[in-house]
């Protein structure tokens, strides 16, 4: 599973930040030249936390190769997405799929926000079987607010509360593997509840999709419905009786990526959680997932997920 940055409000403080921390936060972001971003004080093989966010506070262009899911909780903030103006809000939620390019930036003084930042893969093993609301919104509607009422806003403070009590180091009674843990299991809690917003909000915009039926969309849904996902590009397009040709176009149109790249990172989610969240052996995992060799299903773990399925099965 890729880095998750969970970006913490400034009076959260976590392990010691090093230089390999600051190098992987500008690799998982494609940083202009001009964008200071915040030290981050945290990293593991899931997780980036940065401390005192700076990002979305300073000029210049940004095109970040992860998922943003950012809180306004006070102020104001003006940008361009895409080409687009955009305002954002206090009690409103913004959602940027990878890729986006976010420019010309301006926030009132008193702008406060907390963010997620969450690669596709490993969004897709928290989702799970929800991963096609997260899809429609992003993807499909094309939308990237959403508002919250006040009771929607003191979940989230509560959750996000949790979340700091269980990185905080001065915590001892539970180790850190628990916490890491606990962590996650609160992560994809408030990940699926907002999936249910997003299906709330969507629910207003069916009618209109209703005429032009997404080609991009009901292959995302053969893909999140598709017991073996490892399967060439023609096998989907067939599915839906286009080419393999005009389906990577549709693909590359929506969303930035190739038909290929989706199938490999829904393949990859299924096998990280098959590694992590069963007692399959390696064998079974890479039947299960379609592939008939076991070396050819090492060789593709090992290219992807840096670890051959041993190892990633084992890592912390």
């Amino acid at each position: 599973m890729e880095q998750i940055a969970y970006f913490c409000a400034k009076d959260m403080k976590y392990d010691i930040m090093n230089e390999q921390i600051k190098s992987e936060t500008n690799r998982l972001f494609s940083i202009g030249k001009n964008v200071a971003l915040a030290q981050p004080d945290y990293l593991d093989d899931d997780l980036i936390i940065i401390d005192n966010v700076k990002l979305l506070s300073k000029p210049g262009t940004i095109r970040p190769n992860m998922n943003i899911i950012a809180i306004c909780t006070r102020g104001r903030l003006q940008t361009v997405i895409n080409g687009a103006p955009l305002e954002v809000c206090a009690n409103q939620v913004c959602i940027c799929p990878p890729e986006t390019v976010l420019d010309e930036m301006m926030v009132t003084p008193d702008f406060e926000y907390v963010a997620l930042c969450i690669t596709n893969r490993a969004l897709q093993v928290y989702l799970r079987q929800y991963i096609n609301v997260w899809n429609d919104f992003a993807y499909v509607q094309k939308m990237k607010i959403i508002d919250l009422n006040q009771k929607e806003i003191d979940i989230y403070h509560k959750v996000y509360d949790l979340i700091g009590m269980c990185l905080r180091q001065d915590d001892e009674e539970y180790n850190s593997s628990f916490r890491k843990e606990m962590m996650k299991g609160l992560l994809s809690a408030s990940l699926i509840g907002l999936c249910g917003l997003l299906k709330k909000q969507t629910g207003e915009h069916v009618e209109s999709s209703k005429q032009n039926i997404s080609l991009f969309n009901r292959f995302l849904q053969l893909l999140q419905t598709a017991e073996i996902k490892h399967q060439p590009v023609e096998y989907y397009a067939s599915q839906l009786c286009i080419s393999s040709k005009y389906l990577t176009m549709i693909c590359k149109k929506n969303s930035h990526k190739t038909a290929k790249e989706w199938i490999q990172e829904y393949t990859l989610a299924d096998i990280a959680y098959y590694l992590r969240n069963t007692s399959l052996s390696v064998k079974e995992v890479s039947n299960k997932t379609g592939f008939s060799n076991s070396s050819f299903f090492g060789k593709y773990v090992k290219d992807n997920l840096g670890y051959t399925p041993l190892q990633f099965r084992q890592k912390e």
